[in-house]
């Protein structure tokens, strides 16, 4: 296929239009009273999208021009970062983004060197960042966790106060799973659970494919410490296991070859339902993990040389166990409702917990030091598992497409405020942001070059606080001019009220590690376009859509060539 090169300064000045259309699109749903979007379905008779999150509205929109795609997918990879790593900040990474873009464009067109922009840009990026860790507020109460997810969420005030529950019973060690629920109300129910970080081995497990997951309702769940490359071992234990009408989760060292295979094909076919996992843990922490998902599922795991030692065709139902509920995604699997015996469990913990005491009263220098650490944080990860708990949050509403919406900004809400509890929090509304311009004004560059990259950070600090001033129908100002007046760093407005007051007290909170993320994603995306010189790109063969229309396709649900 033959290759297209694009050099500059034509590839900036696209690039450069996508991050415009895709800024642009995105800069409305900000803040409380940012707007809604609309986004149609791809497939005709569909009822559109309405969002009002960043993230989804970036990923909507594609560009005809290819490469002023190219610069619309890099904001697009900014929120989807924000998004996995803090759940909010998406927006504001945008809008951050498109500032400095732009100034470090109109720079360079103006003979400024990218490389030095780029150095002023990370020299201001560390100033700005300590200055929000000396400046933020910490020991973050209840009733700030309830305020926060009140702004992530869009204002919604029941939520919060379920999320702030979900906070208190959980902690920030435990996790929560979102999941649509079937009513018009919101539910959080708190069971016992718990949750490792493997996923499952293949996405053909996946059963809802919206939000990527392979869903188990009341499984069986086999522990095996080797690996399954033979689909006749399971067969018997498959059929014991679809007689009861149920599903198997399959937790062993590995699934390969043939074995997956079958397995993958009768789970597509909905002969059986089954999902493959690796256990948690490495090498003999491995054995004590499978050991220990065993005891709390009420089954027994299946070793080799570790006491009970069967062959996969020989295992029964009694030696399984049994939960809930299992969600898998990508990375993690979630096992809610474990039915192992509480005495057990917590005699295991409580002979876990003494042999911590050993290793915590033992005299400096009596062993190794790190073999004591790292025998302690076995421990503590086990006591962890053992003792874990699990929040399944129920969003409700009208229609599927509500509830779906609603989710997305409530599992946001969820990680902006453990992110709160993490670092601390700051005014919200792009206030906090807007007062770190103080802070590179006292930064040292080493030329004139760096110091242009101060500026344009500089200016991109007020631009969050732009957006939503303009969001809000207010004049730039006239904010900004009582905002400097007050010269109080915790002042902050609230958009929707149109009212200046301490944002504790005002609920307009924002989590530093948000603002921290938001601002290092934008200056991360954008030192990557100003140092790029030249695009290539393969140039697509078009026979072979000859009488092909996607348009027609999605509206039929057919292929016009066949």
């Amino acid at each position: 296929m033959s290759k297209e090169i694009i050099y500059n300064p034509e590839i900036r000045v696209r690039l450069m239009a996508g991050i415009n259309q895709v800024a642009r699109a995105v800069a409305v749903t900000y803040g409380r009273v940012g707007s809604t979007v609309m986004i149609q379905h791809r497939t005709d008779g569909i009822m559109p999208v309405f969002t009002r999150d960043g993230v989804t509205v970036a990923n909507a929109v594609l560009i005809q021009d290819r490469i002023a795609d190219l610069g619309g997918r890099m904001l697009r990879d900014v929120a989807g970062a924000m998004s996995r790593q803090v759940g909010d900040g998406t927006t504001t990474a945008i809008v951050l983004a498109q500032v400095l873009a732009q100034g470090c464009l109109k720079s360079v067109a103006a003979g400024f060197h990218p490389m030095q922009l780029k150095k002023g840009l990370d020299v201001a990026l560390a100033v700005v960042e300590k200055n929000l860790l000396e400046r933020a507020v910490t020991g973050v109460t209840s009733d700030w966790v309830e305020k926060i997810a009140l702004v992530a969420s869009k204002n919604e005030t029941k939520a919060g106060k379920l999320l702030a529950q979900a906070f208190d019973e959980l902690g920030l060690q435990r996790e929560l799973t979102f999941l649509l629920g079937n009513g018009l109300a919101d539910e959080l129910a708190i069971v016992d659970g718990v949750q490792y970080g493997q996923g499952y081995l293949s996405p053909y497990f996946i059963t809802d494919k919206t939000r990527a997951e392979a869903v188990l309702e009341n499984p069986y769940i086999l522990f095996y410490d080797r690996e399954i490359n033979d689909l006749m071992e399971l067969v018997p234990i498959l059929e014991q296991v679809k007689a009861q009408g149920r599903p198997l989760l399959v937790v062993a060292e590995d699934v390969v070859d043939k074995a997956l295979t079958g397995l993958l094909l009768n789970h597509i076919r909905g002969i059986f339902k089954v999902v493959a996992v690796k256990p948690p843990g490495f090498g003999d922490q491995r054995i004590n993990r499978l050991k220990d998902l065993a005891l709390l599922t009420g089954g027994q795991a299946i070793l080799d040389g570790h006491g009970l030692s069967l062959r996969l065709e020989h295992v029964g139902l009694e030696q399984l166990g049994q939960a809930q509920r299992a969600v898998i995604t990508e990375s993690s699997t979630t096992i809610i409702g474990a039915v192992g015996d509480p005495a057990a469990i917590a005699q295991l913990s409580e002979t876990l917990r003494q042999e911590a005491g050993l290793i915590l009263a033992k005299k400096p220098g009596a062993g190794s030091a790190t073999g004591n650490k790292h025998d302690f944080d076995e421990l503590q990860d086990r006591l962890a598992l053992l003792s874990g708990k699990t929040g399944t949050f129920s969003v409700g509403g009208n229609t599927d497409f509500e509830m779906k919406e609603r989710m997305v900004r409530l599992e946001n809400a969820y990680l902006s405020a453990k992110a709160a509890l993490e670092e601390g929090v700051l005014p919200g509304g792009g206030v906090a942001l807007y007062h770190c311009r103080e802070a590179i004004e006292k930064a040292i560059a080493e030329n004139v070059g760096q110091q242009q990259g101060f500026r344009i950070l500089q200016q991109a600090l007020a631009a969050p606080l732009l957006t939503l001033i303009q969001n809000a129908g207010l004049n730039n100002e006239a904010v900004l001019n009582q905002l400097d007046t007050l010269g109080d760093d915790h002042i902050t407005l609230d958009t929707e009220n149109h009212r200046y007051g301490n944002f504790l007290e005002i609920g307009i909170i924002d989590p530093v590690k948000v603002m921290r993320l938001a601002l290092r994603n934008a200056v991360s995306v954008v030192g990557t376009l100003i140092t790029s010189e030249t695009v290539v790109m393969e140039v697509p063969d078009l026979s072979l859509m000859a009488g092909y229309s996607p348009e027609w396709a999605a509206a039929t649900r057919e292929d016009p060539r066949v």
